[in-house]
């Protein structure tokens, strides 16, 4: 019995250490968070992007033409953006 409980403690003990490596991991990504968020408060408060900021925030372009010759454009940012995509086609008028 008294081992069972032994465990138990342990178990608890592990449980404990796992919250509290979360709680700074979050507390990490929340800063990060926070500093991208200033970044582009900071550089959409310009009336126009300069090519400095915008170096600040991508990384890379990678523009790739199909075979109907519409382009792909995707961006690499640095910093911590979600993944997401938007589509712009433009419609050729008969």
């Amino acid at each position: 019995m008294i081992s069972k409980r032994e465990e138990e403690i342990a178990d608890l003990q592990n449980k404990i250490e796992e919250s509290r490596q979360y709680d700074e991991v979050s507390r990490q990504k929340r800063d990060n968070l926070k500093s991208t968020a200033d970044l582009l408060k900071d550089i959409l408060s310009e009336s126009k992007i300069s090519d400095a900021n915008l170096r600040i925030l991508v990384k890379q372009i990678y523009v790739h033409q199909n075979e109907d010759k519409s382009l792909d454009i995707r961006f690499e940012f640095n910093g911590d953006f979600e993944d997401r995509s938007v589509i712009y086609a433009k419609e050729e008028s008969a």
